[in-house]
C-alpha cells in the first residue's frame, strides 16, 4: 500500500488529470472549428494550465500517520478542467457572414495542444517503462 501510494499518488494523477484536459481542449477546438459558419455561435475555450499554477502553489499537509487528517486540498487535478466561453473577439465578416472564431487562432491552439497531448502521453509511456524495468530488472528499449 505505501508503495502504490508512493509511485501512483502525484505523477500519474496529474499526467492522467493533463491528458483529459487535452482531450477536453481537442474536441473544444473542433466544436469551434465546426461552427466557425454558425451565427452567432461564442467560442469556447478549455482552462486547465490556469488551475494547475494555482494549485501548485497551494500549502498542502503532509500526514505522518493514519490519525492525521487532511490539510489542505486533495490532489486537485480532479476539477481542475473547466470550459468557458473564450474571450470573444469582435466580429469578422466574411462571405458567410460574421463570425467570432478566429480560423487561424483555432488552428495554432490545435497544433499546440496536439504537441502537449503527444508530450504527456510519452512522459507517462516513459514513467511506466521505467517501473517495469525496475520491477523485471531488464533496462527497456527506448
Amino acid at each position: 500500500m505505501i508503495v502504490k501510494n508512493h509511485l501512483f499518488k502525484s505523477r500519474v494523477p496529474l499526467m492522467n488529470a493533463a491528458l483529459d484536459a487535452y482531450a477536453l481542449r481537442q474536441k473544444t477546438i473542433a466544436k469551434n472549428v465546426a461552427n466557425v459558419n454558425t451565427p452567432h455561435y461564442k467560442p469556447e475555450e478549455v482552462r486547465f494550465e490556469e488551475h494547475l499554477e494555482r494549485n501548485s502553489t497551494v500549502l498542502r499537509g503532509r500526514k505522518n500517520s493514519g490519525g492525521h487528517l487532511n490539510a489542505g486540498s486533495g490532489t486537485g487535478y480532479e476539477s481542475a478542467v473547466t470550459v468557458q466561453q473564450a474571450n470573444i473577439p469582435p466580429a469578422e465578416t466574411y462571405h458567410s457572414g460574421e463570425t467570432h472564431v478566429n480560423i487561424d487562432k483555432e488552428m495554432s491552439e490545435l497544433a499546440r495542444n496536439q504537441i502537449r497531448m503527444r508530450f504527456t502521453s510519452q512522459m507517462l509511456g516513459k514513467y511506466f517503462r521505467g517501473l517495469s524495468s525496475a520491477i523485471t530488472g531488464q533496462a527497456s528499449q527506448s
